[in-house]
């Protein structure tokens, strides 16, 4: 047995008072994939494991916390599934710690739901293995989202364990969190040294004793000197095979430190009776993201910009599109594969993985896994469209809207009309509809000249059933009197109309024919029907769809809120975008003005994937050196402009950070603005080759006047943000901030494609970050971080050279954001209608309508719309700062509270197809509606 003797100059504490307890917790932190990739890491996972796995079954007194995410478990059971039952019966006896998470992520990179979902497989995996860890563990996070205690206490989670972020204002380790709706939990600060404040404890067992103390004196004033949690464990790292042996001997030789081997479950469930830090503990209202005692690694948010637009891609496609519309429209339920769909989305929103602070092979990995989250996204939503086709029927289109409110859109179509037509008018609703042409595609597919020999063999092998070369065959003619070269003209289009067709009694006499005349050269032309590009504006209910068709005998309509585009900008009556030489523009609209909008700056970065770092003599670039103006569409429903300006951004930093580089390298951004009929925001569109390294490229919007503050919105809330932030461990604070939805000053709102990092600059210019270029995780020598955040290791895909595009909207508007109508304007803007080709009807009488469920109510969010058996879930927001009314509307006869997990709760008092719903400002309330069964719109999914 180990001996531990303390050296005279390592005093204990006094006993006077009893012994100090030291909780300790056994765990690893266990980044998935970081500095190398998922698998590579899986294989030290494994490892990890199996020693563990082996020490604690030889070992009843030993305890371990497996990183609250429940991704090691299944990552290392499906190597090793021969240890599932040594697990269950671990998990069982409360030795080992599991959940409540499916991974750990980073809170302000994904969607609100997108946690939530997290939280959901993580609990639902962690309980069928034998328990979750009742904890809101959070060891690692960038910071932390206003709403997580709501999120939390609305699972049934009343503890959290945080580090970085929090402020120098949290003075102890305990600590109340509150959320903006008023809920809170008890929150365990982890102190200066996060998740590892007592990894090396035991690394020198003959000081065992005196480290021991001295954590106590180091750390008195933090927990007190009675009770203090010591997380025993770091980064992909195992106890010592000493550890209980080690704690059992100090535990017997020196009265004044007890050591209590416990995993953070036990922890938490004692900590009320531990006797923590004398005094009432101090409360903090909202986000965490201090840099005081950690660093906060702020750009992340701007790191490998094409994961934060996969990551949108794929969050909007579910849970704005393929779960809801198919819950209302589609035919079962597709349980299995929008599981799929999630865990993709879920396991890239590991903090490593979403933020981009990894190995190109992971950045890699991670777009993969979204593409294929949205590929199973569109699948679900293409077959749940199509059932909406049939239903609209042949001729006919149907306009899709995804909002929960009913509203009108601009939508395009690709219309086939009679040749003699020569202006398109479209009826929906029994009225004709205000449209616009933007363009008359060619109708020829294909032109042969084939010898008449061939041709029997060319249609044999290009024609599959009814298609050819892509399309579906309509009609076809055999010509050849009076011809140079007799011909063969195919009629086809992208659906079969008429929907019955003989295709080889059409073509039959084909061979014939070219036998007939063998050695003549014959002309095949494969035609569509005429064709034009047409944009419509078009009304459908909420979460409803309705059809349109061709109104030959119809006049087209005036359009009264007219869009117009000339050399000089855009106007609806509601915008004007007056353009000016040097490519910025005037903004007008809801009472405000601003002047020289989209000035771009271009200036060097010296930094990595964490923090952004000037060179030492930096340069920033913000003049054209050439400017041009194109009319793309002027109107009277859409019209938009490009305009196309050349820069000469220097093409990388000198290796030493000194300064950028004197050579230049010539670069062309295109921005594209669009102005809608009706529309009270202008739609912005960026796109550029970039050829430059280690720079960042940033959109400036100079403000109609001086701003103290921003808001920003993202996961389930609307954040309101000063224009400094709290440093003090290093790291320069740099002001940069995320935001999801929109971000707000007063005068303006920018609606956002996905998470963008902004600053306000002097309260006076806000500045979007559309690029950064990287060549590094982490920079040792970084100038704005005193510390390396990882391995230094080349990352040449954080350069993001080659071709970038960054979308957004501006809405002008008179004082703050709650008053604006920006929230309706974010869902427009985000959300924009689908449109289906009608096909064969279904029943046989066509519908003109599908009904879905409308959300009503000032400030309300629908986050998501779901199917659980024969209910339907619906999960509301009240992002307010006031409470609000909350109205749902449609096919269901009973109601019922449930918990974030989907966990049925008392029912709610309903009328016939109507709900009531009274929410606290900045609530979240899930409830579950009982859907009355509609077998033709497929209602009430099984």
């Amino acid at each position: 047995m180990t001996t531990i003797v303390d050296p005279p100059s390592d005093p204990s504490p006094s006993a006077d008072d009893g012994p100090a307890i030291i909780h300790l917790v056994p765990h690893t932190h266990w980044d998935r994939e970081w500095y190398e990739p998922f698998q590579t890491f899986r294989l030290r996972l494994v490892d990890l494991v199996d020693e563990l796995l082996a020490r604690m079954d030889a070992d009843p007194r030993m305890r371990f916390t497996l990183d609250g995410q429940c991704a090691t478990v299944d990552d290392y059971l499906e190597v090793r599934p021969a240890a599932e039952p040594l697990l269950r019966k671990l998990i069982a006896e409360g030795r080992l710690a599991i959940g409540p998470w499916q991974i750990l992520m980073d809170e302000f990179l994904v969607s609100g739901e997108t946690i939530v979902r997290n939280l959901e497989l993580g609990w639902r995996r962690a309980t069928d293995l034998g328990g979750a860890m009742p904890v809101g563990y959070l060891p690692d996070m960038f910071g932390h989202i206003a709403q997580m205690p709501q999120i939390l206490r609305r699972a049934g989670i009343d503890r959290a364990v945080v580090w970085r972020g929090v402020p120098a204002a949290i003075d102890r380790n305990r600590f109340v969190w509150r959320a903006p709706d008023g809920s809170a939990v008890d929150a365990e600060y982890l102190g200066r040294h996060g998740y590892g404040n007592g990894a090396y404890l035991f690394d020198v067992p003959g000081r065992l004793a005196g480290k021991l103390a001295g954590y106590v004196r180091a750390n008195a004033g933090f927990y007190g000197r009675r009770s203090l949690l010591a997380m025993y464990g770091t980064d992909h790292a195992v106890p010592s095979p000493r550890l209980v042996d080690l704690v059992e001997e100090v535990n017997r030789t020196h009265a004044t430190v007890e050591v209590r081997l416990e995993t953070l479950a036990e922890y938490a469930q004692g900590a009320a009776d531990a006797g923590a830090a004398p005094g009432p503990g101090p409360e903090w209202n909202g986000e965490l993201r201090s840099g005081a005692r950690a660093n906060m690694l702020m750009n992340v948010t701007s790191a490998r910009i094409d994961v934060k637009a996969a990551a949108a891609r794929a969050e909007r496609l579910l849970e704005r599109y393929a779960e809801p519309l198919t819950a209302l429209h589609g035919g079962p339920w597709p349980e299995r594969p929008l599981e799929l769909a999630w865990r993709r989305v879920v396991d890239n929103s590991a903090h490593d993985s979403i933020c981009g602070c990894s190995h190109d092979a992971v950045h890699a990995q991670v777009l993969s896994r979204f593409a294929e989250a949205e590929q199973l996204a569109r699948g679900i939503l293409s077959r749940t469209l199509d059932r909406i086709g049939r239903r609209a029927g042949t001729g006919r289109w149907a306009a899709v809207n995804p909002s929960p409110v009913a509203r009108e859109e601009i939508v395009e179509l690709d219309v086939s009309v009679p040749r003699d037509v020569e202006t398109v008018v479209l009826r929906s609703g029994g009225r004709p509809i205000a449209s616009q042409e933007i363009g008359r595609p060619d109708p020829l597919v294909a032109e042969r000249r084939i010898r008449g020999t061939d041709l029997a063999a060319w249609f044999e092998r290009r024609l599959h059933g009814r298609e050819l070369l892509g399309r579906q065959v309509n009609g076809a003619a055999i010509e050849t009197n009076d011809l140079a070269h007799p011909r063969i003209v195919v009629m086809v289009d992208d659906v079969a109309d008429p929907p019955e067709l003989d295709v080889e009694a059409l073509v039959e006499g084909i061979g014939p024919a070219g036998a007939a005349r063998p050695d003549d050269l014959w002309d095949v032309f494969v035609i569509a029907s005429d064709r034009r590009r047409v944009l419509a504006r078009v009304g459908a209910p909420a979460l409803g769809w309705r059809s349109l068709e061709l109104a030959t005998d119809a006049e087209p309509p005036p359009v009264d809120d007219a869009v117009r585009a000339d050399a000089q900008g855009l106007d609806n009556g509601l915008v004007r975008v007056a353009l000016s030489p040097d490519g910025t523009f005037a903004l007008a609209g809801g009472g405000v003005t601003l002047d020289g909008v989209g000035r771009l700056v271009d200036g060097g970065d010296f930094g990595d994937s964490y923090n952004y770092g000037p060179p030492a003599g930096d340069r920033l670039v913000d003049t054209p050196t050439d400017v041009r103006i194109e009319i793309l569409e002027s109107g009277p429903l859409r019209a938009r402009i490009a305009v196309l300006r050349r820069y000469e951004f220097p093409r990388a930093v000198e290796a030493d950070g000194s300064a950028r580089t004197e050579v230049a390298v010539e670069t062309w951004v295109r921005t594209e603005l669009e102005l809608q009929a009706g529309e009270p925001f202008v739609r912005v569109r960026l796109r550029w080759e970039n050829r430059s390294r280690d720079h960042r490229l940033r959109w400036h919007l100079p403000l109609p006047g001086e701003v103290a503050h921003s808001s920003a919105e993202g996961q389930f809330a609307v954040v309101e943000r000063g224009l400094e932030v709290e440093g003090g461990h290093g790291e320069v604070p740099l002001p940069t901030f995320p935001a999801a939805g929109f971000v707000s000053v007063s005068g303006l709102s920018v609606l956002l494609d996905q998470v963008t990092e902004y600053e306000v600059l002097g309260g006076r210019e806000l500045a979007l970050t559309v690029l950064r270029s990287f060549g590094l995780i982490s920079r040792n020598d970084n100038p704005y971080r005193e510390d390396p955040a990882g391995p230094q290791v080349a990352v040449e895909d954080g350069q993001r050279l080659g071709s970038c595009e960054f979308a957004f909207a501006l809405l002008p508007h008179a004082g703050e954001w709650a008053g604006a109508g920006v929230l309706d304007a974010a869902e427009r803007y985000r959300h924009p209608f689908l449109v289906r080709r009608g096909t064969s009807a279904e029943p046989d009488e066509p519908a003109t309508e599908g009904a879905g469920l409308a959300v009503e109510g000032d400030g309300v969010v629908l986050s998501a719309l779901r199917c659980r058996g024969a209910w339907l879930e619906a999960r509301v927001v009240a992002q307010s700062p006031t409470p609000t009314r909350c109205t749902i509307r449609g096919p269901f006869d009973e109601a019922r509270d449930a918990d974030l997990l989907g966990r049925a709760l008392e029912p709610l008092p309903t009328e016939p197809g109507v709900l009531r719903l009274d929410l606290r400002p900045w609530e979240i309330r899930t409830v579950q509606l009982r859907l009355l069964p509609d077998p033709e719109a497929g209602l009430g999914g099984e």
